[in-house]
């Protein structure tokens, strides 16, 4: 292994030995105007300390998938989906809740920098984004409890230019249907950028032909709007809306014991934000405040429906920027209602300097939630939580970066978790603990990015010491409770690299391959020294993307690859292991005819699984197999 890594290191060395060789002056070049907020603030990317990933619109638009989900398991990220229903993602090893609570799960779902209230992928509407920042690791001293794993931030489009519209029919195998239509733009001091979509799906077949009886759907609708006034120069309140709504989805259990009446009836999600920003003429001070409110509700024909998950919250943070040194500063709410309460309130202080003429940047932060939560029969409890990050960069040519970062994160238990109580009858009892302690986590990374004409490229090492992990264990016969136990140690690799071909030789066209990947040097439970189950120690994805956009014409071949896990098996066949996979999709999209002002029209096709893999991402629960999709594209 360590030869392995020896020779990927001196590769990934050689092909970035140009961009600082080419050194000029001592001045930082600029080459990326792209800005990220990773920090709760804009910023370049050179400029953050920490691991980030962005999704651009370009790449969310050569995707053939329907929501987050899909979009992320092209990419290489780890995925558990059980089919049509509940879609759930790893970060580097921790995971979203199973169950759609955004309190249980390890990695934070935002949209528009604010939580989404859920942690449930397939709820999250991607036609309508103007990009997706992913941070890599701990995100809980920018946005709390949850942010254990990483933080997925989608953020939606902003109407800008001349008015448009489209409207967009996709069918496909298993008689899956999709219209969507949308429209953008910006009328004096209004902007707004708004989609709908509707999609219905029959059941579908697995790879060796058979077909997985109630994996269909009646419909699955998604809304998404943001709309601003700018009513002075830099002063803009905005309101932002989100909806999902599925109906009569199938839930089919295993597939060698298919339950063809078992369907969710009812899976809704609503979510509104306002939102004001604002700034000085100079520059130096810039605010931002925003309030939010949901709801999300799932139920099903069982008697095991799921209450409704009530959600509000707000955020304040003013930014002071002298030029060469940047703090904000703010405070976060939140309040969620269910059977139970939860309400969190946060302070928190984020800074950033630069030295040594811009080439060196150092980032400190702390955040302190003070959270209270009650349960049933006048049970409460309250508790605190301090969590610091410390991150420098240093830039040695404008194309060169390392980087190193610190950060803790943490999970409060859940009112569930403290309060509960279920008295089975024979069977036993499951009682909460009051005396649970928030899980922790510690984690180091140290990194290098590389960008030089061409080529685009990164790699991370990290290493994270997860403690006091909250179990579900039975200390006695007929008793179920939740303990504190040791932990988790998770340790690995991230890396990304991009070439394009087509710039190096001065092509008209565009030819660029591509790999992203993550593998997970240790992932050892430290109670009983194995591996953690459900993680592959290897997830990546690498394809070729062809584009000639003088002509309209974009292509892409995309590989993702998830290696062997060790699983709990849950479904009484005797396996340990849930096999690995590698599945190629492709798609392929032309513009077949430009009308001027009258618009144009162009086509889309995917294939998806297109070898046929025959593969699942949980056990007993098998993927679709090779699946064709054709879409029609009207823009005005």
């Amino acid at each position: 292994m360590k030869r392995f890594w020896l020779v990927l290191c001196v590769v990934f060395l050689g092909l970035c030995a140009p961009s600082w060789a080419e050194k000029e002056n001592d001045d930082i070049k600029v080459l990326d105007t792209l800005v990220v907020t990773a920090g709760r603030v804009a910023e370049k990317p050179e400029d953050v300390t920490s691991n980030i990933t962005v999704f651009d619109e370009d790449l969310i638009g050569q995707s053939s998938a329907h929501d987050l989900g899909g979009l992320l398991q092209e990419q290489g990220f780890m995925i558990r989906e059980y089919p049509n229903s509940i879609v759930v993602v790893d970060i580097r090893g921790f995971k979203t809740d199973l169950y759609d609570s955004e309190l249980e799960g390890y990695v934070l779902i935002l949209v528009d920098g604010v939580r989404s209230g859920t942690g449930v992928l397939n709820k999250i509407n991607i036609d309508n984004v103007e990009r997706i920042e992913i941070i890599r690791g701990p995100g809980s001293v920018q946005y709390g409890a949850s942010a254990m794993g990483g933080v997925i931030n989608v953020i939606t489009k902003k109407g800008r230019g001349k008015p448009s519209v489209y409207v967009e029919q996709t069918t496909g195998s298993w008689d899956f249907s999709k219209i969507s239509a949308g429209a953008s733009g910006r009328a004096d001091d209004v902007d707004f950028s708004l989609s709908a979509s509707t999609e219905t799906q029959g059941d579908y077949q697995t790879a060796q032909g058979d077909t997985y009886y109630n994996t269909g759907f009646t419909s699955k609708e998604r809304y998404s709007l943001n709309t601003g006034w700018t009513f002075l120069p830099k002063h803009r309140v905005g309101i932002c809306y989100s909806g999902y709504k599925a109906e009569n989805v199938g839930s089919p259990g295993y597939f060698s014991d298919i339950d063809r009446t078992n369907t969710i009836t009812l899976s809704k999600k609503d979510k509104t934000d306002l939102d004001y920003t604002g700034q000085m003429e100079n520059g130096f001070l810039s605010w931002d405040l925003k309030y939010y409110y949901g709801e999300n509700k799932r139920n099903s024909d069982t008697a095991n429906n799921f209450p409704k998950d009530k959600q509000q919250g707000s955020q304040g943070q003013i930014t002071a920027d002298w030029g060469r040194v940047r703090a904000t500063t703010g405070l976060d709410w939140t309040h969620y209602k269910k059977s139970t309460t939860y309400e969190n309130l946060a302070a928190f202080i984020l800074t950033k300097t630069q030295l040594l003429n811009e080439r060196l940047v150092l980032s400190a932060a702390v955040r302190q939630d003070n959270y209270d939560m009650d349960g049933s029969d006048t049970k409460r409890t309250d508790d605190s939580n301090v969590t610091p990050s410390v991150g420098f960069a240093y830039k040695i040519t404008g194309e060169l970066k390392i980087r190193a970062n610190y950060a803790e994160g943490f999970k409060v238990p859940t009112p569930e978790q403290l309060f509960r109580y279920n008295d089975y009858g024979s069977m036993g009892i499951l009682e909460g603990n009051p005396d649970l302690k928030p899980e922790k986590s510690k984690t180091w990374e140290c990194g290098l990015d590389v960008n030089h004409g061409a080529l685009s490229s990164g790699i991370t090492y990290f290493h994270t010491a997860f403690e006091d992990q909250i179990a579900y264990v039975s200390p006695m016969a007929g008793y179920w409770t939740y303990e504190n136990l040791s932990g988790a140690t998770l340790a690995g690799m991230e890396g990304n690299l991009r070439f394009d071909l087509g710039v190096m030789f001065d092509w008209d066209f565009e030819l660029a391959p591509y790999t992203s990947f993550t593998h997970l040097i240790e992932y050892t439970n430290d109670e009983t020294d194995e591996d953690l189950f459900y993680t592959p120690d290897w997830r990546a994805s690498f394809g070729l993307s062809f584009a000639m956009r003088d002509q309209g014409f974009v292509s892409k071949l995309n590989f993702s690859y998830l290696s062997d896990q060790r699983i709990k098996d849950n479904e009484g066949t005797g396996a340990n292991e849930l096999d690995g996979f590698t599945v190629a999709d492709l798609t392929v999209s032309k513009t077949l005819f430009s009308m001027g002002k009258a618009g144009e029209i162009s086509l889309k096709a995917d294939i998806r699984n297109l070898f046929n893999e025959n593969y699942a991402l949980v056990q007993g629960y098998p993927s679709p197999g090779r699946s064709f999709y054709m879409s029609l594209r009207y823009d005005y």
